[in-house]
Formats: C-alpha cells, structure tokens, sequence
C-alpha cells in the first residue's frame, strides 16, 4: 500500500517546482527560507511546538485506547499537525474573542462541507493527471486571491469561481460514481478513520488553543511589568496580586498596568495600593 497518493505526490512535486522556479528568478527566497527555518529554531517556537505535540500525543493515545486510532493515520496525523495544527496555533494571535473562536470552529467542523471535501479528495487520478489537475486549481485559485479586491478584475475573478466550482462539482460527482461502483471501498473502516481523525484532532486542539491565547494575552499583559521594576520577585508579585484582585481579566490587568508607574513599583506595599486605587476607581 502507497503512503502517499497521487494527489499528495502531485501537490508536492508543484511546490517543489514553484520553489526551484522562485529560488532560480530570485536569491532572496533562499535567504528568506533560511529566515523561516532558523526562526523555528527559536525557545519560544521549540517550547510550542513541543508542547503542542506533547498534548496532541495524549489525544492520540486516548484515540488509540478506544480503537479510533491506529498507527495506519500516521501520515494523516502529521500532515494534519504541519498544516493544521501548527498553522492554527500560530493564528491564536489573531484571534479577538476565543467564544467567538470556538463557536466558529465547532460549526465549521459540523459543516456538511467537511463531508464534502472529503468525497471530492477521495479518488485519485494517475499521477500525470494529478499534477495537470493540481496545477490548474493552484493557478485559478492565485489569480482568484490577486483579484479579490481589484475591481478591474471582477470578470477574471468570477471566472476563476466558476471554473473552480465546475471543477469541484466534477470531482465530487466522480467520486459519487466511483462509490456507486465500489462501495466496498468507501464505506469501511479505515475509510472512516480517514474522515473522522482531522475533524477529532481539530476539536480536541480547540481547548489548547484557548489556553494558549490566554498565555499570550497574559503575556501581553504583563510584559509593563519588567519595565517598571528589574525585580523577578516584584515582578511575580505584581503577577500574581493582579491577577486574583481582578478575577483573571486580562483587559482589567492590562487597564491597570497602563494607570500605574514604576514608582508603583518599588515595594509590594506599593503594588498592592496602586491595584486598589485603579480598583476603586473603576467601581
């Protein structure tokens, strides 16, 4: 059995090629890349992202215990982490209500579009026509992101939908007929497997990023904090002081850091009156 289908080993060949294409025209894309990958070499990003796979391997193996998971959705399990998983976590700061957030992410996963976009990757062509395929969905859907807000090229824009529905409409309706032919090969379980373990995995992410959102934002918050005082023990003091007086509420404590000054910062007796002072005077 294939690892990859031809699908995957089309799309891969495409970027490798737009990759050779765009490093040969230009230097900079190399150096750019160098940029990209030493920056994932960082504390901050290696701390993240094992973290994140630290989390997600407990979710897979509460997954395994139950029999959903098994070491065949391995490769769909990495290329969920690479270029969901990750990729999402890096948009938490983005993010501007986490209700909002989850409630969006929970219909999003619900969406019959999911199923949807499953039958429409269901079948694969043979690999030459894969990457015919692949290449013209990835050049329709460029010139349809260039000319989104380019009103004079709303007639090129409404092309590119339309070729790119028709396409889609073609593929599900194949993949429907090939079904039809061999249902034996769609509704089984490794096939379901396949369906259900990107949407698992992209629920059981949603409570570690609301986590990580309120990390950041408690970083942000708190980040005054070693502006106003060099002193580790103040500044945990200040920390932890504001954060029980107003309830974790990371706009109050930013609020609040924003009223006070470093000369609010020069004893604990000192923190804790300029806390009750803002207190009382948004009361």
């Amino acid at each position: 059995m294939d690892i990859f289908n031809n699908r995957e080993l089309a799309s891969a060949t495409l970027m490798f090629l737009l990759l050779s294409w765009a490093s040969y025209k230009s230097k900079d894309v190399i150096s750019g890349l160098g940029l990209v990958v030493k920056s994932l070499f960082k504390k901050t990003i290696i701390i993240t992202i094992i973290s994140l796979a630290l989390y997600i391997s407990i979710v897979l193996y509460g997954l395994y215990i139950i029999d959903v998971w098994n070491t065949g959705q391995i490769k769909n399990t990495v290329l969920w982490f690479t270029f969901v998983g990750f990729v999402q976590l890096l948009n938490t700061t983005n993010i501007k209500d986490p209700s909002i957030y989850l409630k969006a992410s929970l219909n999003a996963q619900a969406k019959i579009i999911v199923l949807v976009q499953f039958l429409v990757v269901f079948h694969s062509f043979n690999y030459f026509a894969e990457l015919l395929l692949v290449t013209v969905v990835t050049l329709l859907t460029c010139c349809n992101a260039y000319s989104q807000n380019k009103p004079e090229y709303k007639q090129a824009k409404k092309l590119c939908e339309y070729l790119l529905a028709i396409i889609g409409i073609l593929l599900f309706s194949y993949s429907l007929f090939i079904i039809y032919q061999e249902p034996g090969k769609f509704f089984g379980i490794n096939n379901l497997r396949n369906f259900i373990m990107p949407v698992l995995l992209s629920v059981a992410l949603l409570p570690y990023t609301y986590c990580f959102y309120y990390f950041l934002a408690y970083e942000r918050a708190f980040v005054k904090t070693h502006i106003y005082t060099s002193s580790r023990h103040l500044q945990r003091y200040a920390k932890i002081q504001s954060f029980i007086a107003y309830r974790g509420k990371v706009e109050q404590i930013h609020k609040w850091l924003l009223y006070t000054c470093i000369s609010e910062f020069e004893s604990k007796e000192t923190i804790c009156r300029s806390i009750y002072s803002f207190k009382q005077s948004t009361v």
